[in-house]
């Protein structure tokens, strides 16, 4: 019983952790969105064009995509290693 207890309660923070990364996934991107939108706004709001202040904002994006990507490094890691065998 104990034993059945355990992995149930290994299951569940697992399935805990995943949730909180799936979270931050989304918050960063939701974040990222709206510093991007505000960063627009201010740009424009000092009489940068819109086209220029897009392509300005466009660092935010990719920062963000930098940063997933060092948040999936891990797990693709062992990825990698499967493939080198």
């Amino acid at each position: 019983m104990k034993r059945g207890l355990a992995i149930l309660r290994i299951i569940f923070f697992i399935f805990k952790i995943i949730g909180s990364l799936i979270f931050v996934w989304i918050m960063i991107s939701w974040h990222v969105r709206r510093a991007r939108r505000s960063f627009e706004d201010e740009l424009m709001k000092a009489g940068v064009s819109k086209e220029d202040a897009q392509r300005l904002s466009r660092c935010f994006v990719d920062l963000k995509d930098q940063m997933k990507t060092m948040m999936k490094s891990p797990f693709s890691f062992g990825r990698e290693l499967l493939k080198s065998r």
